[in-house]
């Protein structure tokens, strides 16, 4: 396997968790690797579907590698790559989260909130 390949085919497994294999020659531009996971049938939004249930349950996202495609793997390409890939998708960094409803303190947060610092005495 060419280290392209072996490239697209980790950044798949870690976005998808599926295993894809990758088209011959696919070259390093991460546009095409985003252009050739929707058409694998993973586009940008259920990219984003599936991150969102990762992080729904605490879990890590992306993915790690799969065993067989560590070795050889050019991780700073591949590094690179992924970021790119998910850069153009709209997937780097979490989404962000709203809280609704009323801010509860609790009584260990109050009293944080009502101490000052030991600085502000005079000795």
């Amino acid at each position: 396997m060419t280290p392209d390949r072996q490239c697209w085919e980790a950044v798949a497994a870690v976005l998808t968790g599926q295993r894809l294999t990758a088209p011959d020659n696919p070259g390093w531009q991460a546009v095409d690797v985003v252009e050739w996971l929707a058409e694998e049938g993973w586009p940008a939004n259920r990219l984003a579907n599936r991150r969102a249930e990762f992080q729904q349950a605490g879990r890590s996202w992306p993915g790690p590698i799969p065993d067989d495609l560590s070795p050889g793997l050019e991780f700073a390409r591949y590094g690179a790559v992924l970021a790119q890939a998910r850069r153009i998708a709209g997937l780097d960094g979490l989404t962000a989260t709203v809280h609704r409803g009323a801010v509860v303190i609790g009584p260990d947060e109050a009293r944080l909130l009502a101490e000052r610092p030991p600085h502000n005495l005079l000795h």
